[in-house]
């Protein structure tokens, strides 16, 4: 049976190979970046925050303190 895998996190991941200057020119033409996916329909959109959280470096989490040593 087949499956279609596809999700947020993966068109986003899409989005950053583009590069940033490419959404960058993309949204300067449109309000949203919009990726279809071709196998089961599902639309997704990208407004100017969604692809700027896109391209920031991902934060380190802070130590919590629940791993005991």
């Amino acid at each position: 049976r087949f499956a279609c895998s596809c999700n947020r996190e993966k068109v986003g991941a899409m989005i950053v190979s583009l590069g940033e200057e490419e959404a960058a020119g993309i949204l300067a033409e449109r309000s949203d970046i919009e990726v279809g996916c071709e196998f089961c329909g599902q639309q997704y959109r990208f407004d100017a925050i969604d692809a700027a959280q896109l391209f920031r470096p991902a934060s380190v989490m802070p130590d919590t303190g629940s791993n005991p040593h």
